[in-house]
């Protein structure tokens, strides 16, 4: 009599089949990282999780606030991969990563410098710590030296760093941060480059004391970060399951709480979308125009019920005045013929002033069409610098940015 065969995938068929999906999304674009993911022990740092759960390729939510909210996890692995492909790790060099979290980032950042590196990494709250240690003991990586502390002023011990990760949503790039990274160094951090959320991992190369210049950019969404530079956004519940995000700053005046009862106009530009386009930083390039910027968020019953229907490309990419909205939108394009996975780019609106709203975004809208700018150009100055590059300026207590396309 033969014995039944066990259905459960071993982790490291798991691991196998979560670096084949990450491989299958074009991520991995060098072997070092790729191996690195084929070599960490995930379920290790997630002892409370399903094994498949934690080889999936989702975020994993590990600590919550007292409202609810979460403020630990473990990021979506093929966002990882992303991210550490942007730092661009080498053997034997000193890493610094703000946001411990489980270990998981830290471990991959162990095998990625080699038995001659440092990898330090940073978290605020001592549970996290804990944790984050117990994991990189139980898998092998005990060399990771583990720190709890605010990681706004990052670790001056261990300084300077060839490599800076953040894994949090960064408001500001604070002092600490550019006199702690080397001659030369890489920062890869979430940056909040908008205070309705819009964020982008950017990888900032210093090219001078008091310059550091990106040209990649990833659409990414983290856990902000907490302690001495943590913002909160400004969040207006428009509806039941509708929110809408905007800088409080600007929103002075304003009386949004009745916009969605207006009848929607919209206004389609023929504009076409196709999903494999690279158009990810057009909710970007609208910030950079000046106008007053919004992210509008729909959950499933209200698109159900046809109260807002905002394009998830862009996370509700919105414009807004005193008293209305205009938000982006896709449709199928009504000829068939034009194949699957083409959409055509639109604005909707409500509100007394809609009609107006609307022109003015579509009129942006075929402005961007025209030459559909991939690639966003980043510098970064310290606080207090008077002489910028042409582009977009951001203000931040500790820096100065540009966007330019």
């Amino acid at each position: 009599m033969t014995g039944d065969i066990d259905p459960t995938p071993s982790p490291e068929q798991l691991r196998d089949a979560l670096a084949d999906y990450i491989r299958g999304r074009g991520t991995f674009t060098t072997e070092r990282v790729e191996a690195a993911f084929l070599t960490v022990p995930r379920h290790l740092f997630l002892p409370g999780e399903e094994l498949q759960d934690a080889y999936a390729p989702k975020v994993i939510k590990t600590k919550y606030g007292q409202d609810g909210t979460a403020i630990s996890s473990a990021s979506n692995p093929n966002l990882v991969a992303a991210m550490l492909e942007q730092l661009d790790l080498q053997p034997g060099q000193h890493v610094l990563e703000i946001g411990a979290g489980t270990g998981i980032n830290a471990a991959l950042m162990a095998e990625l410098t080699g038995p001659d590196g440092q990898v330090v990494t940073i978290d605020i709250d001592d549970d996290i710590v804990e944790a984050a240690r117990r994991g990189l003991r139980a898998s092998g990586y005990q060399q990771v030296e583990v720190i709890c502390g605010d990681g706004a002023d990052g670790h001056p011990a261990g300084a300077p760093y060839d490599r800076i990760i953040v894994t949090a949503g960064a408001w500001d790039l604070p002092p600490a941060w550019w006199q702690q990274l080397a001659t030369d160094g890489r920062m890869v951090v979430p940056l909040v480059l908008h205070p309705s959320g819009l964020t982008r991992s950017l990888a900032l190369d210093l090219q001078q004391p008091d310059l550091m210049t990106s040209n990649s950019a990833l659409v990414c969404g983290f856990v902000n970060m907490r302690g001495s530079t943590a913002h909160d956004g400004h969040t207006l519940r428009l509806a039941d399951d509708v929110t809408f995000s905007i800088d409080r700053a600007s929103s002075s005046g304003t009386d949004l709480s009745r916009t969605l009862t207006y009848p929607a106009h919209q206004e389609w530009t023929g504009i076409e979308i196709r999903d494999e386009q690279p158009v990810e930083h057009l909710d970007l390039w609208l910030v950079t125009t000046g106008s007053r910027f919004g992210r509008l968020s729909a959950g499933p019953d209200a698109r159900d019920r046809g109260i807002a229907t905002p394009a998830l490309r862009w996370a509700g990419a919105s414009f807004y005045d005193d008293s209305s909205i205009a938000y982006l939108a896709l449709r199928p394009f009504e000829d068939g013929s034009r194949g699957t996975g083409r959409h055509e780019l639109g604005v909707i609106a409500h509100g007394p002033t809609c009609t107006e709203l609307a022109e003015h975004l579509a009129g942006l809208l075929h402005t961007w069409d025209k030459t559909r700018p991939a690639q966003p150009r980043i510098t970064a100055h310290p606080a207090g610098t008077a002489e910028l590059p042409p582009g977009y300026v951001i203000d931040r207590p500790g820096t100065r940015l540009t966007v330019a396309w």
